[in-house]
């Protein structure tokens, strides 16, 4: 894992994009796993800059979602849209559908995250880390740090029924460019460069068991 000091989004969204155009260039089926919160705007300003062309070989998914109505408003994917994500040719692969409960939506993403890994020549992640430590929708000390055969974990969180992507599904990312900024994130960052914790204490841990992962912050000072 590559730490990355860096003073704010920039030098990572370069990165991503240029990893995410060079694959697409080289021909490869691409699959772009994306996250809510603050990575919104960045993601998509990326894909404004993937032309129509390489977005034919590009499909997106979520690495976690929260469970309702498609377009409820705590909806990773909801969001998304509203805050500018467009595509013209890529492959969308939104989590939720209407009509299906909680339990049916775990095992509709499970199905859906499965044939888009394998669907893959290169899974890309681009990822935010907690305060917590938590990375997509896996919490500390939550049901999904629990070592499973399953792609896809389905929990009950304060105040979210959580979906996530699982452990499993992680160690088959081909390159994670995971972003954290802040001064609440110095200590979680501190831990993680600088001590090997369980999954189920620091799940951002799993960063160091994948082929590339770069950790871009402005936390990369004295200590850390």
């Amino acid at each position: 894992m590559r730490y990355i000091p860096t003073t704010g989004w920039e030098d990572g969204m370069a990165d991503l994009t240029k990893r995410l155009l060079r694959d697409l260039a080289d021909g490869k089926r691409v699959l772009w796993l994306v996250s809510g919160g603050s990575n919104i705007p960045v993601s998509a300003q990326i894909m404004g800059n993937i032309s129509p062309r390489l977005q034919q070989k590009l499909s997106i998914m979520l690495a976690d979602e929260r469970y309702g109505v498609p377009d409820h408003i705590d909806s990773n994917w909801d969001q998304l849209l509203r805050g500018g994500f467009r595509s013209r040719k890529a492959k969308l692969l939104p989590v939720l559908k209407a009509g299906l409960n909680f339990e049916q939506t775990v095992n509709r993403y499970e199905k859906l995250a499965k044939q888009a890994f394998s669907n893959s020549d290169s899974i890309v992640a681009q990822l935010g880390i907690g305060e917590s430590g938590s990375i997509a929708g896996i919490l500390p000390d939550s049901p999904a740090t629990e070592e499973t055969k399953s792609w896809v974990v389905g929990y009950q969180s304060t105040p979210f029924l959580r979906l996530t992507l699982s452990f499993m599904a992680f160690r088959h990312i081909s390159a994670a460019y995971a972003f954290a900024f802040g001064s609440m994130k110095h200590l979680t960052l501190t831990s993680l460069r600088n001590r090997s914790l369980l999954l189920v204490e620091q799940p951002a841990q799993i960063l160091k068991q994948l082929p590339e992962a770069y950790v871009y912050s402005d936390q990369f000072g004295a200590g850390v």
